[in-house]
């Protein structure tokens, strides 16, 4: 048998095709668990705080219901959809500005009322 040293130079360039294949597959693969890790590290970081605030919706929620609705059940049959609490919540914020030296006020009345926690 002959020496063919073209077969064997293309040997070796298939040899290099396939090494810069697989390292091109390896990067790729490197790339998307760190990504995918900083996903989750993210996930992770941001969990506490989407917690927080959605514990935070929850109770200002039922203070609405609370205080707001429950003192218009007469005028209103059913609790108010989220459309007309907006719009409720519009009216009282015109009241607000209208009237804000005094609501401040009576805030801070109230607040100073407060027996301190601790």
């Amino acid at each position: 048998m002959r020496y063919d040293p073209y077969s064997e130079f293309q040997k070796l360039q298939d040899n290099i095709e396939k090494q810069k294949l697989r390292k091109k597959a390896i990067e790729d693969k490197i790339k998307s668990t760190k990504h995918k890790s900083d996903y989750q590290l993210d996930y992770q970081k941001n969990y506490k705080l989407r917690k927080e605030r959605t514990h935070r919706l929850v109770q200002k929620g039922a203070l609405f219901e609370k205080y707001i609705e429950e003192h218009l059940q007469d005028e209103f049959v059913d609790t108010l959809t989220p459309q007309e609490s907006e719009l409720l919540l519009d009216v009282f914020s015109d009241i607000l500005k209208k009237n804000k030296p005094y609501i401040i006020k009576q805030f801070q009345i109230k607040k100073d009322a407060q027996p301190k926690n601790g």
